[in-house]
C-alpha cells in the first residue's frame, strides 16, 4: 500500500494540472474575498444597497465556506488523474503489480483527498490573511477552532473525490465524466435551496457543518442552514459509500 501511496503521489505532483487548479483556488478566494470584504469599504453606497458587510471573527467562517464550496476541485482533480489512467493502459499495468482492487482504489482515495484538502487549506490561508487585514470588526478563530477547520475540511473532501472516481469508473472517459461531475456540483447548489433536501445534501453538509455566518436578507437565501457536526458526517459518509460503490461496481461492469 506504501507503494502505491508514493507512485500516486508522485503521478499526482508530475502533472501541471494541480498546481493550476491551486492557482484557480486562489485566485478565485481573493475575487470573493475582495467582493465581500473590500468592494463595500471601497464604495459604501454597495452596501447602502444591499451588499453584505462582513465583520469578524464570522468572516473567517464566511470564507472556509467560500473555499470549501469549491466542490468542482476534488471532482475534477480525481476524474481528470484516473479517467486518464483508465483511458491508457496505466490502470492495467498497476493491476499486473498490485491486483487487488480495494489497495488501488484506497490509495488513489487517499492521495486524491489528501491533494484537495492541502488546496482547500491554501485557499483557507488566502482568505485568513485578507480577513485579518481588510475584514471589520475584532477578533480571530481560537486554536480549537482551526483544528476542527483542518479535520472538518479533510473529511469533506472524501465525500467528493470519491464521488469523482465513481463517476470516472463509471463513465471511462474524462470528457463525459467532467460534465456529469460538473452537473452533480451545480445540480446540488441548486437543490441546497429546497430547505427538506438539505437533510441530505452534501453541499449542505460540506459548508452547513462550519456553522452560521451570520448573513441576513437576501444573501441568506444562498446559504445552506448550519448542520450538527454528527449529522454533516453522517450525510457525507454516506456520500462516500455511494461514490465507492460506484467505483467498484463502475470497475467491475467493465474489464479494466
Amino acid at each position: 500500500m506504501i507503494g502505491l501511496l508514493k507512485a500516486e503521489m508522485t503521478k499526482l505532483t508530475g502533472r501541471k494540472l494541480y498546481p493550476v487548479m491551486v492557482l484557480i483556488i486562489i485566485i478565485f478566494t481573493a475575487l470573493a474575498g475582495f467582493f465581500l470584504m473590500i468592494f463595500g469599504q471601497i464604495f459604501p453606497e454597495a452596501a447602502a444597497e444591499g451588499l453584505p458587510v462582513i465583520e469578524k471573527p464570522s468572516a473567517y467562517f464566511l470564507g472556509i465556506q467560500q473555499v470549501v464550496g469549491q466542490t468542482w476541485f476534488p471532482l475534477i482533480i480525481a476524474v481528470v488523474v484516473l479517467g486518464g489512467e483508465l483511458a491508457t493502459t496505466i490502470w492495467a499495468t498497476s493491476l499486473t503489480r498490485e491486483s487487488r482492487k480495494p489497495s488501488q482504489i484506497g490509495a488513489r482515495l487517499i492521495i486524491f483527498t489528501f491533494a484537495s484538502w492541502l488546496a482547500m487549506l491554501i485557499g483557507v490561508v488566502v482568505w485568513g490573511v485578507m480577513a485579518a487585514f481588510f475584514a471589520d470588526g475584532s477578533g480571530s478563530l481560537t486554536p480549537a477552532e482551526w483544528l476542527d477547520v483542518l479535520w472538518k475540511v479533510g473529511v469533506s473532501q472524501v465525500a467528493w473525490v470519491s464521488l469523482g472516481i465513481g463517476f470516472v469508473a463509471l463513465l471511462r472517459s474524462v470528457g463525459p465524466a467532467i460534465g456529469a461531475v460538473i452537473a452533480l456540483s451545480f445540480g446540488e447548489g441548486l437543490l441546497i435551496l429546497w430547505r427538506p433536501y438539505q437533510n441530505v445534501s452534501l453541499t449542505g453538509a460540506t459548508t452547513g457543518i462550519f456553522g452560521d455566518v451570520g448573513l441576513d436578507g437576501f444573501a441568506s437565501m444562498f446559504m445552506p442552514a448550519p448542520v450538527g457536526v454528527v449529522h454533516a458526517v453522517v450525510i457525507m459518509a454516506g456520500w462516500t459509500v455511494l461514490g465507492l460503490l460506484l467505483t467498484w461496481w463502475g470497475l467491475n461492469r467493465r474489464d479494466a
